[in-house]
């Protein structure tokens, strides 16, 4: 029985969400808009737009490209635009990220409205599901 506990204890902790840490990061760490970060003009584009965008700015803003006198500057830019492209270019983060977005007010700070949307919802009730019909299986031998 210890094993299937043990064994839960690991899938619910690779499979917890966290509703208030992304909010945090958010609100404290990422001051700019991810999209604008990547001077994407809309937050409907695709994949292809969001590589090509990240590519040319990563390029102009690499810290190895660029001056001595602007390689701290270009340094913090090309973090900020490796984060932006990280999260855009990954379907998951990027539908977490716009649904965050979407509770910010305009400075940056997270409104006070803060429910997810239902599809968050939905999804973390079916990985309780499958958790709990994974562990049934366990403890039937199966």
């Amino acid at each position: 029985m210890s094993t299937l506990n043990s064994i839960s204890t690991n899938y619910y902790r690779l499979k917890t969400i966290s509703c208030s840490s992304g909010a945090t990061k958010l609100a404290t760490g990422a001051k700019n808009n991810y999209y604008k970060v990547l001077s994407l003009e809309s937050e409907r584009v695709g994949f292809d737009e969001i590589k090509k965008a990240y590519r040319s700015l990563a390029l102009r803003h690499h810290p190895d490209a660029c001056p001595a006198s602007r390689k701290e500057v270009s340094t913090k830019m090309f973090l900020e635009l490796h984060r932006a492209y990280e999260t855009l270019s990954d379907p998951v983060l990027r539908r977490r990220y716009d649904n965050e977005m979407m509770r910010m007010d305009g400075i940056g700070r997270v409104a006070v409205r803060s429910d997810f949307s239902r599809d968050v919802w939905e999804e973390q009730l079916r990985s309780f599901v499958r958790l709990h019909q994974y562990i049934q299986q366990a403890s039937q031998g199966h």
